[in-house]
């Protein structure tokens, strides 16, 4: 079983407002043709009322089909644009120039995918959402659903799904119409597109599509007006510092800005959080004591109060109010580790006495929670006269506690009666010893995916290593 994605459960705030900031969208959903696919799929099955079996084997074959497809059309044109899904474990069949439609549509470790319904599983959410899907244990034609556009877009997959084996180069002239790239071009991205960017009162409801079409206009503007390589490095940078989203005449119309800044800002606390504790479960090696850790944590940082380490930040705000990027600024300097998020944490809670209003509110949500902004900016006023290193070994403590009580919240009894806690960090009468090392990553803001997405029904362009509005993604968006 796995060990748990969140020990220490900083999380949730911004993984809760991203999911209402992006409906429709989430971390595993970054192509537009899936969506339509799926959407062609559950009109077959309709039409020809299939049972769950014969639904499962026609969707693996199709998207085995659209994985080779792609394959063939890559790589002069995925341009900015991750790979097809199921590519990669089926890199060795797509290679030697044949594929076994049926051997490869088998779930399980020879086959593209180990699950039975494909990549279906990952996208369903979004897919109800939207109303592209209704409820069912299989796809179900959803009210939003626009069958002739899927047809229309992707129909021959369903030929090439009903084949035995598919070779490679006789697909490379198909790609411009059936790879994942391209569907801006097609019935089916021109449909997809209109249902992500216009708001619509039935299926998911007006607000949650409203919602979506506001972070929709964000984006693209932040796209056009500034030169945008990565979605999340770059329009997330936008979004969080600067007078943009105040001063610039679309964004400044716009409800979701005010939110999209609290969420941003956030993050680089969340984030924070994640790499000192992955840097504190590395320094775990054999048996441990807490207190060991505690100066192993301490002994990196300088012999100074908390006070001289608070002055020494750089500012979070300008004199008229605009936040600055104060956390890139500390990542950038070169400090170690813990030294460095130790910092980006004291800014980024600084900012709790800072903002005000929606942002405010959208930044902190839950008020006062433990190792929120309110709670660290508490600790450190609290502790202004106490030595760096002291506070570094209490927080040490709590944090190693604090993971315990979240994994074992989550425990749960195996069949043979043991208990299985999701920690790689385990707690043994005051001895500490790992199973493996915590992973430090940021939480996703959506963005990468819904800009992919975007390109690929057509509403983005990538060229140049850089990110533009299309025409008719303009149209939609204004």
């Amino acid at each position: 079983m796995a060990a748990g994605r969140y020990p220490l459960s900083v999380e949730r705030h911004v993984m809760r407002m991203v999911d209402h900031l992006v409906p429709g969208v989430t971390a595993v959903t970054p192509h537009a043709r899936y969506y339509a696919l799926h959407g062609l799929i559950a009109a077959r099955v309709d039409a020809e009322g299939l049972a769950v079996p014969a639904a499962q084997t026609l969707l693996r074959r199709a998207e085995v089909a659209l994985a080779a497809v792609s394959f063939a059309h890559h790589p002069h044109a995925h341009d900015g644009l991750p790979r097809a899904h199921g590519v990669d474990a089926l890199a060795r069949h797509l290679h030697s120039g044949t594929v076994s439609v049926a051997e490869s549509a088998v779930p399980g470790t020879h086959g593209y995918v180990g699950n039975s319904w494909g990549f279906w599983g990952p996208y369903a959410g979004s897919e109800l959402t939207l109303g592209i899907l209704s409820p069912g244990r299989m796809p179900v034609p959803g009210p939003l659903l626009d069958r002739k556009a899927v047809r229309d877009g992707l129909g021959d997959l369903l030929e090439l799904a009903a084949e035995d084996t598919l070779q490679v180069d006789e697909l490379v002239s198909l790609g411009d119409r059936l790879c994942v790239c391209v569907g801006g071009e097609h019935p089916d991205g021109a449909w997809l597109a209109k249902l992500m960017c216009e708001p619509h009162s039935s299926a998911e409801g007006g607000s949650r599509s409203a919602t979506r079409r506001q972070t929709i206009q964000l984006l693209a503007r932040v796209v056009e007006t500034h030169p945008v390589a990565r979605f999340t490095r770059d329009v997330g940078h936008v979004f969080a510092f600067g007078d943009f989203l105040t001063t610039d005449a679309v964004a400044s119309g716009v409800d979701a800005a005010s939110a999209w800044r609290g969420v941003a800002l956030r993050n680089y606390s969340v984030g924070a959080w994640r790499r000192l504790w992955s840097w504190l479960v590395e320094r775990v090696d054999g048996l441990v004591s807490v207190e060991e850790l505690a100066d192993r944590f301490a002994e990196e940082l300088p012999d100074m109060t908390v006070a001289a380490f608070l002055s020494s930040l750089p500012a979070t705000q300008s004199t008229t109010g605009v936040p600055l990027p104060a956390e890139h600024a500390l990542r950038r300097a070169g400090e170690a580790l813990p030294l460095t998020e130790l910092g980006v944490l004291a800014a980024n809670a600084r900012r709790s006495d800072e903002l005000t209003g929606r942002v405010r509110d959208a930044f902190l949500g839950r008020r006062g929670v433990e190792l929120g902004p309110e709670w660290v900016w508490r600790r450190l006023e609290e502790a202004r006269p106490l030595r760096l290193r002291d506070v570094a070994r209490r927080l040490t403590h709590d944090l190693v506690a604090r993971s315990q009580r979240i994994a074992l919240s989550k425990s749960r009894r195996r069949a043979d009666g043991s208990l299985w806690l999701p920690t790689r960090l385990h707690e043994r009468g005051g001895w500490l010893f790992r199973t493996s090392k915590e992973g430090r990553g940021d939480v996703g803001l959506r963005l990468d995916q819904l800009g992919t997405v975007l390109a690929t029904c057509g509403v983005l362009h990538h060229h140049n290593q850089h990110w533009s509005v299309t025409s008719g993604g303009k149209a939609l968006v204004d």
